[in-house]
């Protein structure tokens, strides 16, 4: 992969954090200048003034990142959007949690839209790359298995889940990441019992990178029950699995989500 760029171009910094609605970083005073390096991009306002000029954002949080025009035909510049999801301390309490974080940059290097549309890409292919090549927190007791990105992703969701609000939780809340994190998916809302087992039995599996359950622990069984109704189990079994928790109790995804810690 090409290598990220550093101390590049002024650009002007259009970010909000997404969950508090205010900006993290103001840009009415100047351009803003920005750094990536491997493990973080870090702004900083092109500024005489004392205070705090610089946000520093760690690529381990980060999801990722496109590059597009603006709406607007007469604006010559280019953006890109980073998509962050860093622990955040929840409001009136003592416990952390991911939380959205969107960061927006304009890039209006020359007056040309081709080319700043081609720098604001250079910036998002290097901060995916670089966000992609951190590495995970260390795990007792849970296997996790590394996927190429981008990865092709078959999500199974059971409709009745969760007191029937699983397929709201994936449109509302998954279903937002899996596109800022370009993951193609294909999506199959189960109709039946046993619907996951015959799919998962019968399924070409080279075309999937791996297979995601969002319910509670019955549809998970049933996958890996088609699994190993498989001829080819062994090799099928190595299929990568990923568990959003859909259900009422969530009792297996609460274990594998204590064991990770």
């Amino acid at each position: 992969s090409a290598p990220a760029p550093s101390l590049p171009f002024p650009f002007q910094s259009l970010g909000r954090d997404s969950e508090l609605g205010t900006p993290l970083l103001s840009h009415s005073k100047g351009p803003t200048a920005g750094c990536l390096t491997e493990s973080a991009l870090t702004i900083q306002r092109i500024s005489s003034s004392p205070g705090r000029t610089k946000v520093v954002f760690n690529l381990t949080d980060c999801i990722g990142c496109r590059a597009y025009r603006g709406p607007d035909s007469a604006d010559v510049g280019a953006y890109f959007t980073a998509y962050f999801y860093p622990f955040k301390r929840r409001w009136m309490s003592a416990g952390v949690a991911r939380q959205r974080v969107e960061q927006c940059f304009r890039v209006a290097l020359v007056q040309d839209p081709l080319a700043n549309l081609q720098e604001a890409e250079k910036w998002a292919h290097a901060i995916r790359d670089a966000s992609v090549l951190q590495p995970g927190d260390a795990s007792v007791g849970v296997a996790y298995t590394e996927v190429r990105r981008p990865c092709r992703v078959m999500i199974l969701v059971n409709p009745h889940s969760g007191r029937g609000q699983a397929l709201q939780l994936f449109t509302g809340h998954v279903q937002g990441m899996l596109t800022e994190a370009s993951v193609p998916y294909t999506l199959v809302i189960t109709e039946h019992q046993n619907h996951a087992r015959e799919l998962v039995r019968k399924a070409d599996l080279s075309q999937w990178d791996a297979l995601v359950i969002m319910s509670g622990d019955g549809l998970l069984f049933e996958v890996i029950n088609g699994l190993m109704d498989r001829e080819d189990w062994q090799e099928a079994i190595q299929t990568p699995l990923g568990i959003l928790p859909g259900g009422s109790g969530n009792a297996l995804a609460a274990s594998v989500h204590h064991y990770s810690q």
